[in-house]
């Protein structure tokens, strides 16, 4: 039965719509009556059949907008989410004023993007598994407590507890865990890291 929705909803809009214009019908009136007459009809939900008379206003707006004037909201009032990328740029034109370039030359999203791309990746290259942070003294001052040592990450080797047979080697703590965990809730032999 779903054949004719559209087209029966397209004429039922049409036809209330000459009681509306004459004022026999108020805009919220002519809304409900369309909807509710398709909905009788043809047994639909009340969102489709939102979504049909959403369609046959669009297409009678399109063929004569003055027989649709006073439905729907204004073109200024459409309402919803601002996009994200509007509302970024808005705020680094208000946080950094509104000059056009910044000193590479770029608009200052794309300026502001690069240094946090930039400072992510220097702080991912910095610190690494191997490096050592040098601990600084806890009154805030500068004076440093030791050199920096580069430490060894401490890797563990995962044998089955049976026989003592070697399943993995080279593997970091959290590493082990998950393979004997994961041997564990797969019910496979029981395995052991040292």
């Amino acid at each position: 039965m779903d054949k004719g929705i559209r087209p029966y909803c397209n004429a039922k809009f049409v036809e209330l719509n000459n009681l509306r214009n004459r004022g026999e019908l108020t805009n919220t009136q002519f809304r409900k009556n369309v909807m509710a007459d398709v909905m009788d009809n043809f047994g639909i939900t009340l969102a489709s059949a939102a979504t049909h008379y959403n369609h046959a206003f669009k297409t009678v707006k399109e063929l004569n907008a003055e027989l649709v004037s006073g439905l729907g909201r204004a073109d200024d009032k459409k309402g919803g989410r601002k996009p994200k990328a509007k509302l970024v740029a808005e705020a680094v034109t208000a946080l950094l004023g509104s000059g056009s370039a910044y000193p590479l030359g770029i608009p200052a999203v794309e300026f502001i993007d690069q240094q946090y791309k930039d400072c992510i990746a220097a702080a991912a290259g910095a610190v690494g598994p191997t490096e050592a942070v040098v601990d600084q003294v806890p009154n805030g001052s500068d004076e440093v407590l030791g050199t920096p040592e580069v430490l060894e990450a401490k890797t563990y080797t995962v044998t089955r507890v049976k026989d003592g047979t070697v399943v993995a080697t080279g593997l970091l703590l959290t590493d082990a865990e998950a393979l004997v965990a994961k041997a564990v809730s797969a019910k496979k032999a029981k395995l052991a890291f040292a």
